[in-house]
C-alpha cells in the first residue's frame, strides 16, 4: 500500500461565474421558443435551445421547461450546471474560472408567443480564476460523513441493529495560516477576509501532492487571527462546504 507525505498540498480559491435570465411574458400562447447560451470555449456555443411552450404557461413554468432542456444539452452540461428560480434560469459555472464576458442567454418566441424577448442576460457573479491559498500551515477536513437512520426491528437477525444511511453530510473544512493582512489571498480587498465580509459563494480546488484534487463551493463562515507576544500572527479559517462536493 502507498504511504504519501501530507507536505505540498494545496487549496485554490476562486469564483464561480452566474449568469441569470428572467424570463418576462404577457399571455403565452403555444408553440416553441428559442433559449439560446452563448459561451467562451463552449461547443455548440449559440445553437439553440428549442422549448415547447402551452397555452398560459406562466413565466416561471417557462423557466422551469427552459433550464430542463437545457439540462438534456450535454455541450452546456459539460460547463454549466442549470437550474430554475421561479421566473429566473440561472447558469452558473462548474468550475472557477476568470469572468467570460460572453457569456449569455437569450430568449425569444418562434412559433409561440407572448415572451417579451430578451437577447441580454444578467452577470449576477463576475468569475474569478483560483489562486492558490498562501501561507497554509495545515489543513484539517472536510468532514464527510452520512447520516443513518434506524431501522431495527424485532425480527432483525440476532438482535443486531440495523440502520439505513440517509444524507451525506458535507461538514466543514478548517485552514491554519500565517496571516499577512496585506497579502492578496488573505486581505480585505479580494481574500478570505473579503470572501467572508461579503458572502462570497467561492469554488475551492484542494489537490494533494499535485495529482488527485476534491473541489467544493462554500462560504468561509469563521476567520480567528492569533496575536502572541512572541510568536507568528496567525488565523484559523473555516469553510463551510454546500452542494455536492467532487472526490477524486
Amino acid at each position: 500500500m502507498a504511504k504519501y507525505a501530507a507536505f505540498d498540498a494545496q487549496l485554490n480559491v476562486g469564483t464561480q461565474q452566474v449568469e441569470t435570465a428572467t424570463v418576462v411574458i404577457t399571455t403565452v400562447t403555444a408553440g416553441n421558443a428559442n433559449f439560446t447560451l452563448t459561451a467562451s470555449g463552449m461547443t455548440g456555443s449559440g445553437d439553440a435551445t428549442v422549448v415547447a411552450l402551452l397555452n398560459g404557461d406562466s413565466a416561471d413554468t417557462v423557466a422551469t421547461k427552459a433550464a430542463a432542456a437545457m439540462n438534456l444539452d450535454a455541450d452546456i452540461t459539460a460547463l454549466f450546471s442549470v437550474v430554475a428560480h421561479g421566473p429566473d434560469i440561472v447558469i452558473t459555472k462548474l468550475v472557477a474560472a476568470a469572468n467570460d464576458a460572453t457569456l449569455n442567454l437569450a430568449y425569444a418566441d418562434d412559433t409561440s408567443g407572448g415572451l417579451t424577448d430578451d437577447a441580454t442576460s444578467t452577470n449576477t457573479t463576475a468569475g474569478v480564476a483560483g489562486v492558490e491559498l498562501a501561507a497554509v500551515t495545515n489543513f484539517d477536513g472536510p468532514e464527510l460523513s452520512v447520516d443513518t437512520e434506524d431501522v431495527t426491528t424485532h425480527d432483525s437477525t440476532g438482535a443486531w441493529e440495523e440502520v439505513v444511511a440517509t444524507i451525506l453530510r458535507s461538514g466543514e473544512m478548517s485552514i491554519d495560516i500565517v496571516y499577512d493582512p496585506a497579502g492578496g489571498t488573505h486581505d480585505a480587498t479580494s481574500g478570505l477576509v473579503y470572501r467572508y465580509e461579503n458572502k462570497i459563494k467561492s469554488f475551492f480546488d484542494f489537490i494533494f501532492r499535485g495529482t488527485n484534487n476534491w473541489t467544493f463551493a462554500g462560504y468561509i463562515t469563521g476567520f480567528s487571527p492569533t496575536a502572541p507576544v512572541g510568536g507568528a500572527l496567525t488565523a484559523s479559517v473555516t469553510i463551510k462546504i454546500d452542494g455536492v462536493p467532487t472526490l477524486e
